[in-house]
């Protein structure tokens, strides 16, 4: 059942509590994604956190400071170091008051580089789910790029949409122009190895998703091209769902992509079991 809260060391971070009393002492800590509250796009970190209370998996969903219902409270530095800090503090809470001592981060966007941020911190974090987290463009992507611009140029119907928008003169106003994201992941694949490295050296789980919405990855092995240099152990796993958007808009790529998570969570939290024995 979705319970409401508000906690942290100045009482100023909302969140969403799904707690399933079964004694067991694993929890997903939900990352806020961008500048969206804990609900997450479309409602996707509820269904989230209902889906794995159905299977006997607890969770929090909450806001970052300054977003969604939190408040913006010693919220100085950079956004990345902060929503670190304050998953912390989620597990900190679900100790004292639930027993909870390990956790899979999920993140979408700012939220998956945060769940990074926030395992390579603290130990308690067994298992990162990450989406559309970090990437870096590679020779492969660079000509599946240019291959698709090229179509697109070719495109008697792409042309003719062109011809129209230009004959109806019509320009967004400024208010809706484009913006760019602000992303935290590290600004080379070579730093992104040292960080991931340390993950895999300590035994983290990581299942990193893909979708064809973002301008930066485009085929399913780009994850392992990009990153060259990592000793892999076994660890890590990588899925792309080329055919969904960056926020999972429609209804049935949302369950599909909802029912991936439950089953990685699920596969995570059997491997940690295994682990502990």
């Amino acid at each position: 059942m979705d319970q409401p809260l508000v906690f942290g060391k100045y009482d100023h971070l909302f969140g969403i509590e799904n707690i399933v009393e079964n004694n067991n002492p694993l929890a997903v800590i939900i990352m806020t994604p961008g500048m969206l509250h804990n609900a997450g796009p479309f409602r996707m970190h509820k269904d989230l956190a209902q889906s794995l209370e159905q299977q006997g998996i607890s969770s929090l969903r909450f806001d970052i400071s300054g977003i969604g219902e939190s408040l913006g409270v010693g919220a100085a530095g950079k956004s990345i170091d902060r929503a670190a800090d304050e998953a912390i503090e989620v597990m900190d809470y679900l100790m004292q008051q639930h027993n909870i001592q390990q956790f899979i981060m999920f993140g979408l966007c700012s939220g998956a580089d945060d769940s990074i941020q926030a395992a390579l911190k603290d130990e308690r974090i067994k298992g990162v789910i990450a989406l559309d987290g970090l990437a870096y463009k590679t020779p492969k992507f660079k000509l599946k790029e240019t291959k698709l611009l090229m179509r697109k140029m070719l495109s008697i119907e792409k042309w003719k949409h062109k011809l129209r928008d230009l004959s109806g003169n019509k320009t967004a106003p400024a208010s809706l122009a484009m913006g760019n994201d602000i992303r935290e992941f590290p600004e080379t694949a070579k730093q992104a190895c040292k960080e991931l490295q340390q993950l895999v050296d300590n035994d983290v789980q990581l299942h990193f998703i893909y979708t064809g919405g973002t301008d930066y990855y485009n085929y399913a092995q780009q994850f392992y091209d990009m990153l060259p240099d990592m000793k892999w152990r076994g660890t890590e796993s990588t899925h792309y769902f080329s055919q969904m958007d960056h926020v999972v808009m429609l209804c049935e790529d949302r369950k599909l992509f909802v029912d991936h998570v439950l089953e990685k969570t699920l596969s995570m939290s059997e491997q940690m079991k295994t682990v502990a024995a």
